[in-house]
Parts: C-alpha cells; sequence; structure tokens
C-alpha cells in the first residue's frame, strides 16, 4: 500500500486561517511510523465555541511558536507526500492560514477519507468518532489534533483491509474517485469524484513518505525537553545550550507540554529497584493519558543533537 500522511488542525474561531494546532501521522504499509504535534499561537482571539471543543485557549497557546515558526517544519513533513484528513476542513484550514501569512501553497497530493468512507461505508454517519467506533479504533483524546490525525489515518487502514484492496489507488477507485486533489502554488484541484473516463493510477503521483531528509537535531526545534538523571558525557547546562541552539526549549520541570525526556543515569538505590526516577514516573502516567512525550536515552540525544 503507498505510504500517506495524515493531518488535523484545530482553529482558534471561525477563522479557518486562525490554526491554533495541528497534528501529523505518518503511516507507511498502513503501520503509524512518525508523529509530529504543535500548539500555535494564532494571534487571533479564541471563540468560546471552539476551546469548548479542544479546549485550547489564549493563555495555552501564548509562549507556542507561530504558524511561520513551524512552517520549515511543514515542508518538511507534508512537501510531495499524498495527504489524508478527515473532511476538506484540515486541508482548507491548511491554505487559507497559508494564504494569510502571505506564504505560496504547500506542494502535495490529497484526498478525503470522509467522502470516501461516505462511499464504501453503510453507516448512519461517517464523523471521525463514527468511523472510529464502526472499526473498533480507540481515539484517546478526540479533538486534539494528533489523535484525531492518527485515528484518521488507521482509518485509511483499517478500510484498506476491510475491503481487502492492495493499493489506495485500488481503495480510492472503488469508491468513484479516480485522482487526488492537488494543492500546490501553481495548481488547485479538488478531490471529488470523476467519470471512469479520468481513470488515472494515482501510485505513480505517490512519493514515499521518508523522512531521511529531516536532520535529527529538527526533532527537537520548537519543543519542549525535560533533563532527568545524571548526564555522562556533558554538563545540564551544556545540553540545554545545544537543546536550544536547534531552536528547542529546555525545560526543568516535566509538565503535560513536555516533547522529550531526556534520560541520564539513574542510581537504583535512590530511585528505586526499577531505576526510574520520578520525572520517568510521570512521563509515563501522562502518556497513558495520551502519548505526547517521548523517552530518549543520553546516547540518542547526543547523536540527534550532534547533527
Amino acid at each position: 500500500m503507498e505510504d500517506y500522511v495524515a493531518i488535523d488542525v484545530e482553529t482558534a474561531n471561525a477563522s479557518r486561517a486562525s490554526i491554533c494546532a495541528i497534528g501529523i501521522a505518518q503511516f507507511k504499509h498502513g503501520e503509524l511510523t512518525n508523529s509530529f504535534y504543535s500548539l500555535i499561537n494564532p494571534h487571533e482571539p479564541f471563540a468560546g465555541r471552539n476551546t469548548a471543543i479542544h479546549g485550547i485557549d489564549a493563555n495555552l497557546v501564548a509562549t507556542a511558536p507561530t504558524f511561520s515558526d513551524l512552517l520549515p517544519l511543514l515542508h518538511r513533513w507534508l512537501d510531495h507526500q499524498l495527504i489524508v484528513s478527515h473532511t476538506n476542513f484540515d486541508i482548507s484550514a491548511l491554505r487559507q492560514t497559508l494564504a494569510k501569512h502571505g506564504q505560496p501553497q504547500l506542494p502535495f497530493k490529497y484526498f478525503d477519507s470522509y467522502i470516501v468512507c461516505q462511499q464504501l461505508i453503510a453507516y448512519p454517519h461517517h464523523r471521525l468518532a463514527d468511523m472510529a467506533a464502526y472499526f473498533g479504533i480507540h481515539n484517546a483524546h478526540e479533538h486534539h489534533a494528533l489523535s484525531d490525525a492518527q485515528t484518521c489515518g488507521h482509518i485509511i487502514a483499517s478500510l484498506v483491509a476491510q475491503l481487502e484492496v492492495p493499493t489506495l489507488n485500488s481503495l480510492l477507485n472503488a469508491a468513484g474517485f479516480h485522482q487526488l486533489g492537488v494543492s500546490s502554488q501553481l495548481e488547485q484541484k479538488k478531490f471529488q469524484k470523476t467519470s471512469v473516463l479520468d481513470l488515472m493510477d494515482i501510485s505513480h503521483d505517490v512519493k514515499t513518505a521518508t523522512f531521511e531528509k529531516f536532520t535529527p537535531a529538527a526533532l527537537f526545534y520548537q519543543r519542549n525537553v525535560v533533563l532527568t538523571g545524571n548526564l555522562q558525557l556533558m554538563t545540564r547546562a551544556t545540553a540545554f545550550q545545544k537543546i536550544t541552539a536547534v531552536g528547542g526549549t529546555p525545560q526543568h520541570t516535566l509538565t503535560a507540554t513536555t516533547n522529550f525526556l531526556v534520560v541520564g543515569h539513574t542510581n537504583p538505590q535512590v530511585v528505586g529497584n526499577d531505576g526510574k526516577s520520578p520525572k520517568i514516573r510521570k512521563a509515563e502516567e501522562l502518556n497513558r493519558i495520551f502519548p505526547v512525550i517521548t523517552i530518549i536515552g543520553e546516547s540518542d540525544f547526543l547523536k540527534a543533537i550532534a547533527q
């Protein structure tokens, strides 16, 4: 099956150009392999109705990056990939936010899992929650951009498996779609049903969603990083300097906003036989609620930060 990237966004108000959070989930062969999430400061007022849905308000994004700050990372994740979102809202919001910031449109091709499900699944409703329930997919945190993006990607993988089709191309053709939506600065094409006379093999349009073009240091760009334990190869001050140098933010306290926990040497006589410091335990507890904190060892941290 072709690789694809699922996206979901949340907005601050009724304007689709007010993105305040984005979640991106990479799928290879139908399996989730990589994810990205960030709050975004839209510098726009938050409507109570929107906050009631996703829980994000002005205070929560006060120190978050702006959309322009995140744009280099969005290019790495989305350029020339096959994108899926559940309804066209997310693609439209992305396009309108790019226009608001005076930025060229990102080049990618896309399809809409909502209308594909409408064509192929006999079910009363086809919202994200409905399709997650239909396929037995657990969405850990509804209306959280990352959780919704991952759920969208799992829905497509489940649909391919249920219909026993070998490729996304076969899936979309079975649903009556014979060409992908197109987004680029030079061309815009909606994802919609077309005549069988327009049949195209979309597999030729899909590039492998490889992330080899990422520099490992980009992992920490605009990410909050906490250290725990004793670092063996550098001081904490040096580690903090290196995190800051690649655009990350060192944190002294682990919270729900933390993205990475770097684990140095821990003394079992101090923290217990399992070697888990209080920060490790807290990260594991938060990840049981929603897995957003990546726990890595000092050696992996050094390899990434050195690139």
